[in-house]
């Protein structure tokens, strides 16, 4: 292969008359044949929807949060059985939903789509080599 000059399977593409995305952008859609006329009427949304039970749950995070850390704020409570175990109690349950977030950011970190679509591009480029 020449410098400059397209590979086998770009060459095959071409052949088969595949527009480039560039020819699309003065592409002209026809014109719709039928028309349709669509009455509005009046959406009722359910009171229990998702969105009232999640801001229902921030709300209460918020509550949780700040009861924490008013336990946590209190002197450690070495003579104070109850007082030491609430505050322990709040410290784990702070450790343990911290470290399921931070899970969960890395789990999205680590997924990929430009490596899969990479991937995918080059099984198309393999097909239209084999072809």
């Amino acid at each position: 292969m020449i410098f400059g000059e397209a590979p086998e399977h770009i060459r095959k593409r071409h052949a088969q008359d595949i527009p480039s995305l560039g020819s699309l952008d003065d592409i002209q859609l026809p014109a719709m044949a039928a028309t349709y006329k669509v009455e509005v009427t009046e959406v009722v949304v359910p009171r229990d929807a998702v969105l009232d039970s999640s801001a229902k749950l921030d709300s209460l995070t918020e509550k949780a949060l700040q009861l924490y850390d008013d336990v946590l704020s209190l002197p450690i409570a070495s003579d104070d059985f109850k007082l030491l175990s609430a505050q322990l109690d709040a410290a784990r349950t702070i450790m343990t939903t911290q470290l399921r977030v931070d899970d969960s950011r890395l789990k999205k970190r680590t997924t990929d789509t430009l490596a899969e679509l990479l991937h995918r591009m080059n099984a198309e480029d393999a097909k239209l080599i084999n072809a």
